[in-house]
């Protein structure tokens, strides 16, 4: 059996209200910085059995012991978050956000750890990265992205990426190219994405603007990926291109693969695990804001509270935290 496509791990939280990094990121069961190697797909997740050439949903219990993703995620780690200072203390009251990286284990760094206990954020992405096209394992290469008030990251990988780097690199506006400073299949694609989104990353966008952007970005790789293409019979392993990006208050989010008879890599969504996870309101039963988790697999047990994303499909969340799931293409 063929089992979902999984590299690289990331997570977002975005709310009402704010939360402290550590109970997002270190202090659940299965938190990111824990998801190194050990996985966990409720049973809910769709796979491929190349065998019998259809999708099925998966028996069993939720859980990842035949470990569908073969490689060990510990190529670098990094977290991008938004405290509200800059805005505060800049002229141009815009929110920037932040963003710590290093290649150590993440369980290992204690300014990691300390930060995380003592930042409060209502908007984070963290990215465990597992490297791939033999690029180096530096921070420059570590996700998320800032570009300007704009955080971006992505598991998976552009096939052929070496090949039509050059003809990816003329589609750039100079601003972002110039914003370019590792060497990753991830880095280049945030920058074509901003190039179409327009070089003013401070200015506020419409999660229209920002889904369409999206789109021209996944048809212009997709496009430049067929044209190396020059055997009809040649077997090329499908680009995949779990992407996100936010200004801090909404959020765009992406589950594809470039082969409709696969499953992209996993992608899960949640409205409701936030409450368990914040120690400010221990009480369930007090009201709590609205929120939404984004993740490439739950970070709680509870499989009632995750919902698999649609392949091939767009999660957008507008500044209201209104959440809706939409088709890439009809």
């Amino acid at each position: 059996i063929q089992r979902s496509i999984t590299m690289c791990r990331w997570f977002v939280y975005l709310g009402e209200e704010s939360i402290l990094l550590e109970d997002v990121l270190i202090k659940p069961k299965h938190s990111i910085v824990k998801q190194i190697d050990i996985h966990f797909l409720p049973n809910l997740h769709i796979i491929f059995d190349a065998h019998h050439g259809i999708k099925r949903l998966e028996e069993g219990t939720a859980s990842d012991e035949q470990g569908p993703n073969h490689l060990t995620n510990v190529d670098g780690f990094g977290i991008g978050y938004y405290t509200g200072a800059t805005a505060e203390f800049n002229d141009d009251n815009i929110s920037r956000p932040c963003v710590y990286r290093n290649t150590r284990p993440p369980l290992n760094d204690l300014n990691l750890l300390s930060l995380c206990a003592h930042t409060a954020t209502q908007c984070v992405f963290a990215h465990i990265r597992a490297g791939t096209g033999m690029s180096p394992t530096v921070e420059t290469n570590n996700h998320p992205f800032i570009f300007g008030r704009y955080l971006f990251m992505h598991n998976g990988s552009i096939t052929n990426f070496h090949q039509i780097k050059i003809s990816l690199l003329q589609k750039l506006s100079r601003k972002a190219y110039e914003n370019v400073f590792g060497t990753t299949d991830t880095e280049h694609l945030a920058a074509l994405f901003f190039t179409h989104l327009g070089d003013d990353w401070d200015r506020e966008r419409s999660i229209d603007e920002l889904k369409q952007a999206m789109k021209t970005t996944i048809d212009d790789v997709l496009v430049l990926v067929a044209n190396t293409h020059h055997n009809e019979n040649e077997i090329v392993k499908p680009s995949a291109l779990n992407l996100a990006v936010t200004d801090g208050y909404q959020l765009v989010a992406v589950r594809f693969l470039a082969d409709e008879k696969l499953e992209p890599p996993s992608l899960y969504y949640s409205t409701t695990a936030g409450p368990i996870l914040n120690r400010k309101y221990p009480d369930e039963s007090k009201m709590h804001g609205k929120h939404i988790i984004v993740a490439s697999e739950p970070n709680t047990y509870d499989v009632n509270d995750w919902h698999v994303v649609p392949a091939n499909s767009f999660v957008l969340v507008d500044k209201h935290l209104h959440l809706t799931l939409e088709k890439i293409r009809d």
